[in-house]
């Protein structure tokens, strides 16, 4: 198995028992496995959502979208995040759920743009656009991120396709020195930026805390 391919090889939960919640896909960019391991996935995790799954940038789009299908017969919320490349990458498997006729109810983005849109696997792609099946989008950036932001900022943020969407812009201005790994990094407790931890962190675990639970049969 080459590098690459060891790189997109899905980090999946052990045993997630007899867990309701959502089902929650974490998708990873370019090089920043170990990053996301260390930081948004043991915190996730941490905070009680035992199934997540944190894919690669690269990884096949139908694969995960497979893998979160799976939980609708079982009335349970699906959730994407994406950070940097992966931004890219959760709206595009938003997109092939949509044309399963899947929902979507939590879409997060963090740090999709810039520098990644020089990738040609997302040439003539927008990933500002929500797909209509998409309920909740919270898309992060900042503009003192060159790798993750792009220079024309109205171009970061995203864009509802229906009325009943709720899509929220969250920008952090240059003068503040939020770096791409800032955005996602959770440990250790006096290296994480309090605004970051406040707005980004810590909303993503309160919006999904807020999501539906299964009925009872």
């Amino acid at each position: 198995m080459s590098l690459i391919q060891r790189l997109q090889v899905p980090d999946r939960p052990h045993n997630s028992g007899d867990y309701s919640g959502p089902r929650v896909a974490l998708i990873h960019g370019f090089m920043a496995r170990r990053l996301m391991q260390h930081h948004l996935l043991h915190y996730l995790r941490n905070n009680g959502l035992s199934d997540v799954t944190m894919y690669g940038h690269l990884h096949s789009v139908d694969a995960i979208s497979d893998d979160l299908q799976a939980v609708c017969s079982e009335g349970r919320s699906i959730v994407v995040l994406g950070y940097s490349q992966g931004g890219f990458q959760a709206v595009k498997v938003a997109r092939e759920l949509e044309q399963r006729g899947v929902s979507v109810a939590l879409l997060i983005s963090i740090a999709a743009g810039g520098l990644g849109r020089i990738f040609p696997g997302r040439w003539g792609f927008e990933p500002r656009n929500i797909p209509a099946n998409v309920d909740v989008c919270l898309n992060f950036f900042s503009k003192g991120d060159l790798l993750g932001c792009d220079r024309n900022h109205q171009m970061n943020e995203a864009v509802g396709s229906r009325a009943s969407q709720r899509v929220e812009n969250h920008v952090f201005h240059a003068h503040e020195g939020v770096s791409h790994i800032d955005l996602v990094k959770c440990y250790p407790d006096e290296g994480v930026r309090p605004a970051v931890r406040t707005h980004v962190i810590e909303r993503i675990v309160a919006e999904i805390g807020r999501l539906p639970k299964p009925k009872k049969l």
